[in-house]
């Protein structure tokens, strides 16, 4: 018995990017073999786009050879009505008192509700006096890990409300083997939960806002094994810094191809080009430099690249500088901590120039 977990995916009408990644999610299923595909939560980006989404949704996963199994999150949570039709072979947990069984494992979920902390800890003691030891327990969750320690910023745009709050102590007197987690879409991350098991946030499987920065994945577990992170082929942002340097002769535009040429195809990258060049030396203005990076801003970016970078050749060329530099190299000091007083003074000769 295989599961294939993932969460976050925000489906709307028009974000076709969310829907090639669901595509892609039930392909890998098929190419694992697993049991079952289960999402986290928040399948839909709000509860209006479930409505209209469903008869699309039993397209995507018609005819597939293995169940889905979805926990209501908290963007779509009054999405799943008793007798609501999803899909062949969809399962929806709406009761945290009833599992889904699949072999010899339980799948249980803990449907999103506007729990508190106190509530959330008597709810769990609940579940664990349901729960066989005996045999592979597997729960569905949608909330805030506290003992994360994750910004705002990784939960996508929920601003500043507490949802469904839980530590990995709370988990403690349950015999799990995964707390397969959803809301925290940053990235694929996972702890150790005291007295055994393991809670995962598999992370969004595609880009919803610009944070989620790097390549999506979403989770492989068994009864028994070790979990097994997936990459994905799907949409994300890739947040690209290049910090030039003046004493560095590298043409930057080809430093940008050439880390460009690194990334993934579906990566939109969010550039900054930043730091000091040598524009004499380099054979560019600040402007040809501009356009040259604006030529290469097409699709792949996606927004306006932050240009935060200058020209000092009126600085090295200064007759001042070149005393202070000429000394400096006569000077018994490592070839590293020169280059920093250089790039120290350059800044300072900027500011006075800048106020002369």
């Amino acid at each position: 018995m295989k599961l294939l977990h993932t969460a976050d995916l925000h489906l709307t009408e028009t974000a076709a990017e969310r829907w090639d990644a669901l595509g892609e999610l039930v392909e890998i299923a098929r190419k694992h073999q697993v049991s079952a595909l289960v999402i986290a939560g928040d399948l839909f980006d709000h509860n209006i786009e479930a409505e209209k989404l469903r008869a699309r949704l039993r397209s995507e996963l018609g005819g597939a050879d293995f169940m889905t199994i979805i926990l209501p999150g908290n963007h779509d949570y009054r999405s799943y009505r008793s007798g609501l039709y999803f899909g062949e072979n969809v399962t929806v947990i709406t009761n945290w008192e009833e599992p889904v069984y699949i072999d010899d494992a339980a799948i249980w979920g803990l449907p999103y509700e506007r729990l508190s902390g106190g509530r959330m800890v008597s709810r769990l003691r609940d579940m664990a006096g349901r729960m066989n030891p005996d045999q592979a327990n597997f729960l569905l969750f949608h909330g805030e890990l506290l003992d994360a320690f994750f910004s705002r910023e990784d939960l996508g745009d929920e601003g500043d409300l507490r949802y469904m709050p839980v530590r990995l102590s709370y988990f403690e007197s349950l015999p799990l083997q995964y707390v397969l987690a959803g809301h925290f879409h940053s990235r694929y991350t996972s702890w150790q939960i005291p007295g055994g098991g393991l809670f995962i946030y598999s992370g969004s499987p595609v880009a919803v806002t610009r944070r989620e920065a790097g390549r999506r994945a979403a989770n492989l577990v068994a009864p028994g094994e070790d979990p097994v992170e997936i990459p994905l082929d799907t949409h994300y942002f890739e947040e690209l810094v290049i910090s030039l340097d003046p004493f560095n002769l590298e043409d930057p535009l080809s430093l940008l191809d050439n880390k460009m040429q690194e990334l993934h195809r579906n990566a939109k990258v969010i550039l900054t080009v930043r730091g000091l060049f040598n524009g004499s030396a380099l054979g560019m203005d600040e402007n040809e430099l501009a356009a040259g990076i604006m030529e290469r801003a097409g699709s792949r970016f996606a927004e306006e690249p932050a240009l935060e970078f200058y020209d000092v050749q009126h600085i090295l060329e200064d007759d001042l500088f070149k005393q202070f530099n000429e000394k400096l190299e006569q000077a018994d000091y490592p070839r590293d901590q020169k280059e920093a007083v250089k790039k120290m003074a350059i800044r300072a000769f900027r500011v006075v120039k800048a106020c002369s």
